[in-house]
């Protein structure tokens, strides 16, 4: 099934002018995303009947900002994460979310956005990497999945993590490179949590640490229940939208993941671009 990232609008947009816009051009499968602005009521989604709703990461928005991550040095902001991504497990079971999907966590805590519309990295700070535990702040993003895992699996809902995957900022990001990936399969199983393989993600991360991608994909196929689709120039995370002639047509039609969702996830792009690129997927999936 595909579904469309609310991400395309304009950052700060609220989601309800999001929603509307959707709605209005036939898109019925949609994605919530991150990059909306705070809202006092949810109740218009809550009350909506003909949409299919999946939740990721950090939604519903906060009326405080801040970063989600899971794997933080910082206790109180790790902890803070935990009930934030609670939050919105518990949001996903009023709404009937299929799916909920947030991010492993990071080495250090981002200072905010990106600042470049050109790559939607978070914004580091390098000098935060010389006093970093690495390993620690694995096993504390080990720790945080057991208590996601279990308050889903008492909520009823299906979740997933995101890879991950940068060039510029790879020292900070965790869950890139395929040793990571082994260490956490022989903590948990694929029956109590997914893995939404995004894409653009994935080609930055091989660039970075040089593996392949396709064993990558292999191992991690019994995990995958989602794509995050998105098209960058392998070198920034530009969340562009999908093009006819790219190396990850092969991958997205793969006969094993037929029936895994799609999601389009791209970044301030207009209503009619979105609306060609699911055309294009179309076309592309009844070739």
């Amino acid at each position: 099934m595909l579904y469309v990232s609310s991400t395309f609008a304009k950052d700060k947009t609220p989601f309800k002018e999001v929603l509307e816009i959707c709605r209005l051009n036939g898109i019925y499968n949609i994605e919530i995303g991150s990059n909306h602005s705070y809202e006092k009521s949810y109740d218009y989604i809550k009350h909506n009947s003909e949409i299919n709703f999946l939740v990721h990461n950090y939604f519903p928005i906060p009326k405080d900002d801040f970063v989600i991550n899971i794997a933080s040095s910082n206790n109180e902001i790790r902890l803070k994460s935990i009930d934030s991504i609670f939050k919105s497990i518990n949001f996903c079971k009023e709404i009937g979310s299929k799916l909920y999907t947030f991010h492993p966590g990071f080495h250090t805590d981002p200072k905010g956005a990106s600042l470049f519309k050109s790559n939607y990295d978070f914004n580091w700070d390098d000098k935060n990497l010389h006093n970093n535990d690495i390993e620690k702040n694995f096993e504390q993003m080990l720790d945080s999945f057991e208590k996601i895992i279990s308050f889903a699996y008492k909520k009823k809902i299906k979740i997933a993590f995101e890879t991950e995957g940068s060039v510029s900022k790879k020292n900070h990001l965790l869950m890139q490179q395929p040793h990571e990936y082994k260490k956490f399969f022989s903590r948990f199983s694929h029956d109590e949590i997914g893995i939404n393989l995004n894409i653009g993600h994935l080609v930055l991360a091989s660039n970075a640490f040089k593996f392949d991608m396709n064993d990558f994909v292999d191992l991690i196929s019994e995990y995958i229940v989602a794509f995050e689709l998105s098209h960058n120039n392998g070198v920034e995370d530009q969340h562009l939208p999908i093009i006819s002639n790219a190396w990850y047509w092969d991958l997205i039609l793969d006969k094993r993941f037929k029936n895994k969702i799609k999601i389009l996830e791209f970044r301030n792009q207009s209503i009619n671009k979105v609306k060609n690129t699911i055309q294009l997927f179309k076309r592309k999936s009844n070739a």
